[in-house]
């Protein structure tokens, strides 16, 4: 493998074909050391030198580093290791390296060495000058050297970095509930807790070895669970250098139960209308008013009035509730008028129980016959007409509507609307 890169150089070389940039060629991209991680890095022409800093020797195709001490500082090793050099006898043969602590971010003077100054056409490493302040970001320049050559060394290389000054504790995380039996859709408390862990930047919920729930906050919720299983949490602690763990597992026992009350139904008064309940348990319905069997999950119902039913299952105990409504009548009311005048009252044309009819069709139009609005779905109050057309007031005066409910049944209302400004 390296005996092919020196190639793919030479060929480079050869016919003036730029190298890639890396992204780290300057200090604001330098890219994190974390212990027990191996970064690969490499020093090319196409490297710049606007921010290099020059302590130990002339940087020439310099790349950036950075490492962030623990809470207690102390000794560092940052290890130069698979040193691979573009073998052209024009270019340098060795790697130059020293870590330095700035007063701020990158490029902020005063720099302040921090380590030998290394130099080495093979493994290497870079040791404190004194011990390392704590909570403290350090900076490591890597350049090549051209040492006589007439080009600065093009090198490939592995860095990494130890030291009591960077090693942090390994996090731990447990988890607990007060209750592993439980019913379908139910929440019981699930606690939570954390070790040597600072900043816990992810949660990942995992149920039978499946994710079931994860983001940057603990959202888990034992509703989420619909079989018996095995629940377990991962947890990633720190941005810079992230180390992950697993809890403990906890096994947890669901009762099914569930409910569906159908979809509400519009009837005309002396019409009844067949509920269509579905789910897990034994179903009761309520209210016990006109309704011919409260125990069956298809009863008929033949309200006088209005009317909301609920359906409850039960399956051991565990209860599950969904409501169905049965409107008797006109399902909806269309105000006459309305004043968008700015003053957040009454701004907006609004037609109640709209929301129950996502696929509500609204047409509105000028004496002139003009249709000035025009709206699939009005259940929110954003969607609601506003009194403008093409984003300008529109005077007062009576328009003209139609209303098309599009729930299956051919209802329409025709009538008139005022804007009263």
């Amino acid at each position: 493998m390296k005996i092919t890169r020196h190639i793919a150089f030479l060929a480079l070389t050869t016919v003036n074909v730029a190298l890639a940039q890396p992204s780290n060629d300057v200090c604001p991209n330098a890219v994190q050391l974390c212990p027990g991680v191996t970064v690969s890095g490499t020093t090319t022409s196409a490297t710049s030198a606007a921010d290099d800093y020059g302590f130990c020797y002339t940087p020439e195709n310099t790349v950036w580093f950075r490492f962030i001490t623990n809470s207690s500082g102390g000794s560092v090793s940052v290890d130069f290791s698979n040193l691979s050099f573009n073998p052209d006898p024009d270019y340098g043969q060795e790697l130059r390296a020293l870590f330095f602590e700035t007063s701020g971010d990158c490029g902020v003077a005063p720099y302040t060495p921090m380590s030998n100054c290394g130099d080495n056409n093979t493994d290497f490493s870079l040791t404190e000058s004194i011990l390392l302040a704590p909570n403290t970001t350090y900076y490591v320049q890597v350049s090549g050297t051209s040492d006589g050559a007439i080009n600065p060394s093009e090198c490939d290389f592995d860095i990494d970095i130890s030291g009591s000054a960077v090693e942090t504790p390994e996090p731990s995380v447990s988890i607990s509930a007060i209750d592993t039996d439980i019913c379908q859709n139910e929440s019981v408390p699930v606690e939570i807790t954390i070790t040597d862990c600072d900043d816990t930047t992810q949660y990942e919920w995992f149920y039978n070895g499946s994710l079931i729930s994860s983001g940057d906050e603990n959202t888990f919720s034992t509703a989420l669970l619909s079989e018996n299983g095995t629940l377990s949490l991962d947890i990633t602690c720190g941005l810079g250098c992230p180390k992950t763990t697993s809890s403990n597992t906890i096994d947890f026992t669901v009762t099914p139960v569930s409910a569906e009350a159908g979809d509400d139904q519009v009837i005309t008064e002396g019409e009844s209308a067949f509920l269509s309940g579905s789910g897990v348990g034994s179903p009761t319905w309520s209210p016990a008013i006109n309704i011919s069997d409260i125990n069956s999950l298809n009863p008929i119902a033949s309200p006088e009035a209005t009317t909301t039913y609920y359906l409850t299952m039960e399956n051991d105990g565990c209860l599950a509730t969904d409501s169905v409504t049965v409107f008797v009548g006109d399902v909806i009311t269309i105000y006459s008028s309305f004043t968008p005048n700015g003053d957040n009252i009454n701004d907006r044309w609004h037609i109640l129980n709209s929301e129950k009819f996502p696929n509500m069709e609204v047409n509105i139009y000028s004496r002139s016959g003009q249709l000035v609005f025009s709206a699939v779905n009005y259940s929110t109050e954003d969607q609601w007409w506003d009194g403008q057309f093409k984003g300008k007031d529109l005077p007062t005066s009576t328009y003209y509507y139609v209303v098309r409910l599009n729930d299956g049944s051919d209802k329409e209302y025709k009538g008139i609307v005022t804007i009263v400004r």
